[in-house]
């Protein structure tokens, strides 16, 4: 059994950094609570990172989706586009450094020296068994990646 310190609000207080910088729209006493349902309705796991923005770049009008809102005091709705934030919160659990500097081991490489720390003959095995908990390995494609 193997820990790695990387978790579901890691992925969420990273997409909210990320809106902050990027959506001047979102209510400051909101923000954690719109990169929370940002996070939950429309993030997945990309299998290629620099493929993933290009094609955003290519054709954002196909990829962006856009959140909507009410402000919990003023009642006014706000909208937040949501584009790179899709598949770049989910890809710390891939390149943590992303988040934190302090923790650069990503789950594929726990994952690998995990295994081959074990007995050469039951590694094939292990491979074939991997098992990752938590409400964060629900997102799209997790398990392909």
């Amino acid at each position: 059994i193997k820990h790695i310190p990387i978790a579901g609000r890691d992925i969420t207080y990273f997409v909210q950094q990320l809106l902050r910088e990027r959506e001047p729209n979102i209510p400051p006493e909101q923000s954690l609570e719109t990169a929370k349902a940002v996070k939950e309705r429309y993030s997945y796991v990309c299998p290629d990172i620099s493929k993933e923005f290009a094609k955003y770049d290519n054709d954002p009008a196909k990829w962006v989706k856009t959140y909507e809102s009410t402000h919990a005091i003023s009642k006014k709705k706000f909208s937040v586009d949501v584009g790179y934030e899709r598949f770049l919160g989910p890809e710390i659990f891939f390149h943590p450094e992303f988040s934190n500097p302090d923790f650069t081991t990503s789950i594929s490489e726990t994952v690998d020296n995990v295994v081959q720390g074990c007995p050469i003959d039951v590694r094939r095995g292990l491979y074939k068994n991997v098992v990752l908990s938590g409400g964060s390995t629900l997102f799209k494609d997790f398990g392909k990646r």
